[in-house]
């Protein structure tokens, strides 16, 4: 059954993009917009997952395909998620981090792997939302252009959602809202100084990590 419900995952991601694109082209949205309203909402695919999945070795899985199929579909540039400006390779980097907080902490630590993800999903896909439409003051690392804005949104976002997600696990109130507001200041600057679409691997993976060997 568990196999069964890691194909029924593909499906209702497969599903949930599907929608979105049409939505986003009938809105008329840009593409990156639409890319990065995918991003929020597969960060969920892990309450799926943690739902109807015991061992990580099959919760795996379907991140490997969606990891395949994304570096596919990039080559290809289909999709409107891929007719972005640049190449970016955050649609692959995603899953791929997804599958490496199931591979180190699904079974053990899931709290670790719903922090990862959700401040991956709200935190990173707010800050370039909020960027991109109300960005006025920016900042540069090489050639990447980052807005003030954009962050601001990043810790705000991440600090709602690790609040919230170890207030779930039972953790007390006065640790979840400290420890919360501690790690979103540490997404929102990695999230700051990360070379190109690498915050998609360097953030959950360090916030999973810090939640895993810190509580």
């Amino acid at each position: 059954m568990e196999w069964i419900a890691a194909v029924g995952t593909i499906v209702i991601v497969g599903i949930v993009l599907a929608l979105l694109e049409w939505t986003g082209k009938k809105l008329q949205m840009q593409p990156e917009t639409i890319r990065k309203w995918i991003h929020i909402a597969v960060g969920h695919w892990v309450f799926l997952a943690l739902a109807w999945m015991e061992h990580w070795y099959v919760a795996i899985t379907p991140l490997l395909f969606f990891t395949l199929i994304n570096w596919i579909t990039l080559k290809r540039g289909t999709g409107r998620m891929n007719q972005v400006e640049r190449i970016s390779y955050g649609t692959v980097y995603y899953p791929m981090a997804l599958a490496l907080l199931v591979l180190f902490f699904f079974e053990q630590e899931p709290m670790a792997l719903v922090a990862g993800s959700m401040v991956l999903a709200w935190g990173d896909g707010l800050a370039a939302l909020v960027g991109k439409r109300f960005g006025k003051t920016f900042y540069t690392r090489g050639k990447i252009r980052r807005s003030f804005e954009g962050s601001i949104a990043m810790f705000l976002a991440s600090f709602l959602v690790l609040t919230v997600t170890f207030l779930l696990y039972e953790e007390p109130a006065w640790l979840a809202v400290s420890y919360g507001f501690l790690l979103a200041n540490i997404a929102a600057l990695i999230e700051a100084v990360s070379y190109r679409d690498t915050d998609n691997l360097l953030i959950p993976l360090t916030i999973g990590a810090l939640v895993a060997f810190a509580l």
